[in-house]
């Protein structure tokens, strides 16, 4: 069965789209991958595109409300299953997506078929010349795996959502992406949630890609309201996945950070953010916060269930 590609979009102009773009240009050099392949646009935006606007090569899916990456890619993965699709390619609407690409990704689901505990291909992610994806989990922090041939990856790995080729039927053993971490840090949790249940990556090291990342372009691709998210999903995982002494270690890094960043970055915005979750952290308790973290799960996906309701009322 064809791999079910997913493109998550959200506001970009399908013009203006590397991966669309990526995908064209890919299918037009090999035709072959139309028939393992099937293309969709998860779209988050707020407005639908027109029929008009979507590429004959995808299939199309709005969703009412944004419930951001992991909201998409629980949708495409009810869709997967329906479809019978065994694996998953997950994309970005920024990734830099070749013929070569699709080619290898290809290779590895046929290769890794009967691998039942690898639930994860995950390519080399570049963002310039640092390797971002896969890294292996250390205490409070995390590192690039050194060369090798493609392997299963020792340790805890993780592996950004971007080119990662996902085992749908590992992905629903755990329960989907979680819907509290609807943005960052949902990579983080279903790596996480994979290793606890047994499943392993796999170092797919002959394919790569070019990558942008918010988190590290803050003056041109980090904005304060995404950075207050993403602090916040930090702190969460940390206090729900991690220990003590790592939670501590974490404030001593936050603080490194907020100096750290004053230097750094032109706009003093995200230093202050850094240091109001650093005395957020010291001023709540870790219960507290959790207790805090969840209720705004809570509460965001009660407004989506409302605003449907009200939707449906002004239809009928």
């Amino acid at each position: 069965m064809a791999i079910l590609a997913v493109m998550v979009r959200y506001n970009t102009p399908i013009a203006q789209s590397d991966t669309a773009n990526g995908v064209r240009d890919a299918l037009a050099s090999n035709p072959i991958l139309r028939e393992k392949y099937r293309f969709l646009i998860w779209d988050n935006s707020p407005r639908r595109l027109m029929e008009s606007d979507v590429p004959t090569l995808f299939e199309y899916r709005h969703s009412r409300h944004n419930l951001g990456i992991s909201g998409a890619c629980n949708g495409a993965l009810q869709l997967a299953r329906k479809q019978g699709h065994a694996w998953m390619l997950l994309l970005d609407q920024d990734t830099d997506v070749t013929a070569p690409f699709l080619e290898t990704m290809l290779r590895w689901s046929m290769d890794l078929a009967l691998r039942r505990e690898i639930a994860i291909a995950a390519p080399t992610v570049r963002v310039g010349d640092e390797i971002v994806s896969p890294r292996q989990h250390l205490f409070n922090r995390h590192r690039a795996y050194p060369n090798a041939a493609p392997c299963v990856a020792d340790g805890e790995p993780f592996a950004i959502n971007s080119g990662a080729l996902i085992r749908t039927s590992a992905l629903h053993a755990i329960g989907g992406f979680s819907p509290d971490f609807w943005l960052d840090y949902s990579d983080m949790y279903v790596c996480h949630q994979l290793y606890l249940h047994g499943f392993k990556i796999w170092r797919a090291t002959d394919a790569e890609l070019q990558h942008e990342m918010s988190v590290m372009d803050y003056d041109r691709l980090m904005t304060p309201s995404r950075y207050t998210n993403f602090s916040y999903a930090e702190t969460a995982f940390n206090d729900l996945y991690k220990g003590t002494l790592e939670n501590w270690v974490q404030n001593l890094r936050l603080a490194a950070r907020a100096v750290r960043q004053r230097r750094k970055y032109q706009d003093p915005t995200f230093s202050r953010i850094t240091l109001a979750q650093l005395f957020y952290r010291l001023r709540v308790s870790r219960a507290s916060r959790i207790d805090q973290w969840m209720r705004s799960g809570e509460q965001r996906r009660a407004l989506a269930t409302l605003q449907d309701a009200l939707d449906q009322r002004l239809a009928g």
